[in-house]
């Protein structure tokens, strides 16, 4: 039986008194599309952040493809293996798109700069948008930037992506763009963690998904599960105030 990619073990992460994540268990297996939904300040993008090794926690343990993360003396290494999309892109400005994508392949996978662009340009037809390639960010729409930052992200071709409300800094006409091109990826198989209040993104694509509060886990299942039978008083009023929106 194939081991999961990720497995997250009984994790704990305080900042002082608070605590952002309390003993929070999980396993995400390889092609799978897991969906992490829940109120503002459960623990949702905490959770992202300590499998990516951008916030150090003090309880348990990761597994991503085997590599412990808690203690990982190489966390550059472990993220080449775990692409990010966060909520405002995150590109350099003063690069073009193209020279955004390159940057990485180049330094971290010691690409040559030809293989690089050749790389780059896949992705960026890939997500839609090869002939913004030569513009500067700020010449990009919202949606035409969140797809250079996930095109950007597959350029390491990464095992996982780890997905954090991507969708919530754009303006309502532009949120469908973004989540035609995660669609698109779950379908191809990618192993993707998506933190999101788009709840009919979620109920297409989600292989599981898990509602958070507090810190904790609250409740896990099928989307048809979640949405049409909430086991947790706390999903089912969460449910019926986020549902009003569709």
């Amino acid at each position: 039986m194939t081991s999961p990619l990720i497995q997250i073990q009984d994790v704990g992460l305080s900042f002082g008194q608070f605590k952002a994540l309390d003993g929070v268990s999980l396993e995400v297996n390889q092609g799978q599309c897991l969906v992490i939904c829940g109120p503002s300040g459960s623990g949702k993008s905490s959770l992202l952040r300590c499998i990516n090794g951008l916030e150090t926690f003090q309880q348990g343990d990761i597994q991503v493809d085997g590599v412990g993360v808690r203690h990982c003396k190489d966390l550059p290494k472990l993220r080449l293996n775990v692409g990010m999309v966060f909520q405002h892109f995150e590109l350099y400005p003063h690069m073009t798109v193209l020279e955004n994508l390159t940057l990485a392949p180049i330094k971290a996978k010691k690409m040559a700069a030809a293989d690089a662009k050749e790389r780059a340009m896949f992705y960026l037809e890939r997500v839609g948008i090869a002939n913004q390639a030569d513009k500067y960010p700020a010449r990009l729409s919202g949606g035409q930037q969140q797809r250079a930052a996930i095109a950007r992200a597959l350029t390491l071709e990464p095992k996982a992506m780890l997905f954090d409300e991507p969708t919530s800094a754009l303006d309502p006409e532009l949120i469908s763009e973004v989540l035609a091109v995660m669609l698109d990826l779950a379908r191809d198989g990618m192993t993707m963690l998506v933190v999101t209040h788009e709840m009919g993104f979620a109920r297409e694509v989600a292989d599981e998904i898990i509602f958070m509060d507090h810190g904790r886990i609250v409740e896990k299942g099928s989307a048809e599960s979640f949405f049409g039978n909430p086991q947790s008083a706390r999903a089912r009023e969460f449910l019926d105030k986020i549902l009003v929106k569709f």
